[in-house]
This record gives C-alpha cells, sequence and structure tokens, in this order.
C-alpha cells in the first residue's frame, strides 16, 4: 500500500449511501439498522484490488441531495440550488465518485444525471474515476425497478461509466464495484517510467559487448 485514495459516495437523501459503506467496511447492516441522515462521515478502509493486492481508499460520506423539481437536466446551464449539488470542497480533491441512486426511486437517477453534469462541469480538466451503484432497498413494483435499472445502465453505457446493482443487506454484492473502483484508482506502474533510457542502456550494452569481440 502507498498512497491513500480519495473517493466521494455521493447521490440523492435517503438512498443508502450510509448503508452501503457501513456494510462493505463493517458487515454491520441488517433490517433493524438504522441511520440518521448524514452531513458528513469519513471512513477509511483497506480494498482489495483485481490483482489481489489491497489499497488504502478514504471514504466521504456526504449529505443526500435533494431530487430535481422538473425530472432529467435539458441544459447543461441549468442552475441548481445549494441542495441539489455536491459541495465545492469535493470537486477539488476527489480522485474517484460513487454515485448511488436507489432502484425503487426512479427521481434518484435523475439525481445523478444532474449531478454527473455539475462533476463534469467542476473538476478542473482532471481524470477521476466513476461508477453508478443502483442500491435495492425494497421490494417495491418490480415493472418499476426494472425500467429504473435499465434507464440508468443505458445511461451509464452513453457516459461511458460502470454501472452495478447491488443490496445493502447482501455484502457480498458490494465486493465487486468496490474492487472495481479501487483498481482503477491504483493502475498498475509500469516497470520503469524511462523506457527509451533502458531501450538505449540495451544498445549500449550490445556495442559494447560488440566492441570486445
Amino acid at each position: 500500500m502507498g498512497k491513500t485514495s480519495k473517493v466521494v459516495v455521493c447521490g440523492m437523501k435517503g438512498v443508502g449511501k450510509t448503508a452501503v459503506l457501513e456494510q462493505l467496511i463493517y458487515g454491520n447492516v441488517n433490517l433493524k439498522a438504522s441511520f440518521y441522515p448524514t452531513i458528513e462521515d469519513i471512513y477509511v478502509a483497506n480494498i482489495e484490488t483485481d490483482r489481489g493486492t489491497k489499497e488504502r481508499v478514504c471514504f466521504y460520506d456526504t449529505a443526500g441531495l435533494e431530487p430535481p423539481l422538473t425530472g432529467p437536466p435539458q441544459s447543461p446551464t441549468m442552475q441548481l440550488t445549494s441542495n441539489q449539488v455536491l459541495q465545492r470542497h469535493y470537486l477539488g480533491f476527489a480522485e474517484g465518485f460513487v454515485m448511488v441512486y436507489d432502484t425503487t426511486r426512479p427521481e434518484s437517477l435523475d439525481v445523478l444525471i444532474y449531478l454527473k453534469k455539475d462533476i463534469d462541469r467542476n473538476k478542473d480538466k482532471k481524470e477521476v474515476v466513476m461508477m453508478v451503484i443502483g442500491n435495492r432497498t425494497g421490494p417495491d413494483d418490480l415493472n418499476s425497478l426494472e425500467n429504473t435499472c435499465s434507464k440508468a445502465a443505458n445511461w451509464c453505457a452513453r457516459e461511458k461509466i460502470r454501472h452495478f446493482e447491488v443490496s445493502a443487506m447482501d455484502r457480498p454484492s458490494l465486493y465487486e464495484p468496490f474492487i472495481f473502483m479501487t483498481s482503477k484508482l491504483n493502475p498498475v506502474q509500469n516497470k520503469t517510467a524511462f523506457p527509451q533510457l533502458s531501450t538505449l542502456s540495451k544498445l549500449t550494452q550490445k556495442s559494447s559487448r560488440s566492441d570486445a569481440m
């Protein structure tokens, strides 16, 4: 483990952001668990990568956002209120964003559509890792659930973001998305940062051997 990656967990209020983190890290969420509305909490955990190594990740659990009043955004310049956008300081240091919606509440996906546009406009052109998690919080209408998940999957495909369906009640369902996020934040480093110098060194050694013959 080297650096600590900084990941912001965000989405509409009441979609289970805190439950997802509590279950992932501590495994202590069940049907009797209850959580107060989050202002901001910080979790630090060692998360496995797809290479089998573990990396330190600092998760910022953010306050839930209010849903939009008019559905999905039609204009990238649409003005949002302060309780519909992330606080600006998160955009300055975040290396990754976990955007969470509730598969049984279509308006929570609308929040992510606004949120993604806001992040893209304000992240100072730096590269960040994003993923979307659909958290199933209850056995609501099956048709509504399928429509929301299908809409989310199509939107993520257009935006080129990985989409996962999970349940905060089912801890193993959380492993794949967070292994994906941690692996993307900690890619395999090249064996040498100076490949041209390495090639030149090999050529020099070869030339020296030829001169000696």
